[in-house]
Formats: C-alpha cells, structure tokens, sequence
C-alpha cells in the first residue's frame, strides 16, 4: 500500500529507487564492501518505508542535499567594509 500523501510520480520515483538501491546492496555484497551494503541497505529500507506509509514523507530539518546548497542561500562570506 503507498502512501496516500505522495503523488504518482513520486511514488513512481520511490520504486525506481528502492529497485536500484537493492540492485547495488547485491553488487555490493558481491564485491565485498560490507559499509557501501549498509548504507545502501538503509536506503532502500528508507524507501520502502516512506512507500508503505511507516516513515513520513519529508523530513524538514533533512530537505536539501547538503552537497548542493539552495542557490538561494544566504552567502555567509566576509563583505568589506563600506566607508
């Protein structure tokens, strides 16, 4: 059962996701990197459970890639001083 707060195309999403992330848990396992499993097992843990309604759907204190900051974002480099 999906979670009724999602939209088609997210959930559409999810299951790419959690098919992939599983795909490479096997790949992983295989090549015996045991940390690169984990994590990508938790990934498609995280999935499945948003689909199936256990997790909630967003996460505000987590939204974003912290890798790729919002072009919005306030610039918190030094300005010089005006006279």
């Amino acid at each position: 059962m999906a979670n009724q707060s999602l939209r088609q195309s997210e959930i559409d999403s999810l299951q790419y996701i959690a098919s992939m992330a599983n795909e490479l848990v096997q790949m992983a396992e295989a090549s015996r990197f045991p940390m690169i499993s984990y994590l990508l097992g938790m990934a498609y843990a995280e999935a499945f459970d948003v689909l199936r309604g256990a997790r909630p759907v967003r996460h505000p204190q987590l939204s974003g890639n912290p890798m790729h900051p919002k072009a919005q974002a306030k610039d918190n480099r030094a300005q010089p001083r005006r006279a």
